[in-house]
């Protein structure tokens, strides 16, 4: 292929033998593939597939003790999974109920704080001390978070604020009017009353006080928050849940919150069926549904003989979801486990088929490579060395190509098979025959066996020599010329290149295409832009043009927006395949322009034959600009194959 690396617009002729040489490779091999050499997958199809000792598979052997494996890897994984499951399960109770008895404590505490410190404020009354001050010092003489707790002292009849923490209380209390008159109606009980406060739930703590003559004279109110006083430290897992509820089970607080809920709403109790340990339960929720381990704690208020309860709950999925994940991996292992048993078994059937085939075509595989006339080797691929050689390879490198020998020493460089053995190549390799080193098309195909592809390593190699056509490209080369602006080839050296081209098709009697292109309305390019993006558009489209030939064709530049390329060795279906192929390439490529813009370009592809009555390409030239002229005419930008009632318009742009 020609590029402007090469800086030659001959280096077509590099490669352009291809074609032929894998004729040549097609019709000296085609009496091998029909007869099945496409050999034994298991390498070397002459000597391992004789090898006795294959049919004394190690996998047969093996395979009684591979089933007993994993029947006890099954096992194994079910008591396992039996044993991980009640162990979760009995981890994450032990949990909640440390959880839960260390928010109960939390809650009694209060308790018993809160107690002290109605029974604080009495006494202030008592020694009549009650002023804002001391129970602003009362509250800041507790421990945290108390606090933050919020007191006052009114009047039976909640007209007067006597003193307070805080001097908007009397505001703040909800709703005081309820609960001075649950007081008022038994003075010797304290009430206890979750409410909504601001945004958040709240308790009120409400307390009679009664002087000497046992007449009601005070009532004392606290208001205690107690997310901070429950949840503060500790460390909840994810899908954990705390519930807290009165005596009368009316909700206290709930985390995490939940849109439906509200504090001092009456919740029935959860029906649940038993734990891993005495204080726990399964339980759904009757507020999302959920499915939650819960373990509950009774808690005293002291100030009254009421009770209440804290619920932590952790839900299932949660808790069980890395075990559950487990054992689907464990479960899928030894599903695996399984299928490989059963496809051992399906192996060793399939292997005794295939050593029965393999020994009936060995002995044919063998005698159809030995006797090929052109240089074919059966060649191991890890290993290098030839494990099957016939004459002509021999006749051509000697002993050196003979079985066992390393298959690389042939090459002038090594590395060379390496390259060609992982990579389909077009290029002549130079090889080290018998009379110097001379240029070669080597063709490697991973033997098959049967028709069914299997892991191999044997390769079947075939050689073709290539060196005649190797010593035209160097005659060539010597003759290049080059278009100037887009660096293919020009009309001088296309018109030789067109002779070469014709007696090559006729010596070898194969097909010669030719294309003829020009680029679509090219002069409101020049008339828009200007003659410098004329040619910036020129060389952009002849990249695209010699990137999208083959290595073995030839492109050039005969003259302004004109282009032409022959196509060696192609018929017409496929050169109309390669023709579509440039052109969606130069239409697919945007044009950036010195000033920026981005422009596209279309162009207008003729195609004709060579005729083998035709002495030169003259004719099949004219025949292609009529086909391009025909393109023009059905609107640009496609592709026309030469007919015979093809006309060419005056001017098609």
């Amino acid at each position: 292929m020609l590029t402007s690396r090469d800086k030659s617009p001959l280096a077509w002729g590099k490669i352009r033998h291809v074609q032929v040489s894998e004729q040549v490779i097609s019709d000296q091999s085609v009496d091998v593939s029909s007869a099945g050499i496409m050999g034994h997958s298991q390498s070397s199809a002459t000597y391992w597939s004789m090898d006795r000792r294959m049919k004394k598979s190690w996998l047969r052997r093996a395979l009684p003790i591979l089933a007993l494996l994993v029947a006890i890897d099954i096992l194994v994984n079910v008591w396992q999974s039996y044993y991980d499951f009640r162990a979760i399960n009995a981890l994450a109770a032990r949990l909640l109920d440390v959880q839960s008895s260390l928010m109960a404590g939390r809650i009694a505490d209060q308790f018993r704080d809160v107690t002290a410190l109605t029974s604080g404020t009495e006494r202030l009354l008592d020694t009549g001390t009650l002023t804002d001050a001391t129970l602003v010092n009362l509250t800041e003489a507790l421990d945290n978070p108390l606090r933050r707790a919020l007191i006052g002292v009114f009047d039976p009849q909640g007209e007067h604020l006597l003193a307070s923490s805080r001097p908007s209380f009397m505001n703040e209390v909800p709703p005081l009017d309820q609960i001075l008159a649950r007081v008022r109606a038994n003075p010797s009980n304290a009430v206890i009353l979750p409410v909504a406060w601001g945004e958040r739930g709240a308790v009120v703590v409400a307390k009679g006080h009664q002087n000497r003559a046992i007449d009601l004279d005070a009532v004392v109110v606290i208001i205690l928050t107690y997310e901070r006083l429950v949840l503060d430290g500790v460390n909840l897992a994810p899908g954990t849940s705390v519930l807290l509820l009165d005596s009368e089970h009316r909700l206290v607080m709930r985390d995490p919150e939940h849109p439906t809920l509200a504090v001092g709403q009456v919740l029935r109790e959860d029906r649940g069926r038993a734990g891993p340990t005495t204080a726990t339960q399964y339980a759904s929720s009757q507020i999302d549904g959920i499915e939650r381990l819960v373990s509950t704690r009774s808690i005293a208020t002291r100030l009254t003989p009421d009770h209440w309860t804290v619920a932590v709950g952790y839900s299932v999925s949660d808790f069980r979801e890395g075990f559950w994940r487990s054992t689907y991996i464990n479960a899928a292992g030894a599903a695996v486990m399984l299928l490989m048993l059963v496809s051992g078994i399906l192996l060793i059937l399939h292997e005794r088929r295939l050593q029965d085939r393999v020994e009936r075509f060995a002995s044919m595989v063998s005698t159809v490579v030995k006797n090929m006339p052109t240089p074919v080797a059966v060649v191991d691929h890890d290993t290098e060395q030839i494990l099957l050689t016939n004459e002509a390879l021999l006749a051509d490198f000697g002993a050196v190509a003979g079985a066992g020998q390393s298959f690389s020493r042939l090459f002038a460089n090594a590395a060379d098979w390496s390259q060609v053995c992982t990579t389909r190549m077009d290029e002549a390799i130079p090889m080290l025959t018998r009379d110097g080193t001379r240029y070669m098309l080597v063709h490697c195909a991973q033997l098959e066996f049967g028709g069914e592809s299997v892991a191999s390593k044997a390769v079947l190699v075939t050689l073709v020599d290539v060196n005649s056509q190797q010593q035209m490209l160097k005659e060539l080369r010597t003759q290049a010329d080059l278009d100037a602006l887009t660096g293919l080839a020009n009309r001088r050296y296309f018109e030789n290149a067109a002779q070469k081209a014709v007696m090559h098709a006729r010596k070898q009697g194969s097909a010669l295409s030719i294309l003829a292109l020009d680029l679509d309305l090219f002069k409101r390019v020049n008339d828009t832009y200007g003659h410098a993006a004329g040619d910036r558009v020129l060389q952009v489209v002849a990249r695209q043009f010699e990137g999208a030939l083959r290595s073995t064709d030839l492109g050039a530049r005969i003259g302004g927006e004109e282009f032409t390329a022959i196509l060696f060795d192609t018929a017409l279906g496929q050169a109309q395949v390669i023709a579509e192929r440039i052109r969606a390439a130069i239409q697919n490529t945007p044009i950036i322009l010195e000033s920026g813009e981005a422009i596209t370009q279309t162009v207008s592809i003729g195609i004709a034959a060579y005729r083998e009555d035709e002495s030169d390409l003259a004719a099949a030239q004219e025949r292609a600009d009529a086909a391009l002229y025909s393109a023009k005419a059905a609107g640009r930008n496609r592709v026309h194959v030469y007919v015979p009632e093809t006309s060419a318009p005056q001017d098609a742009g």
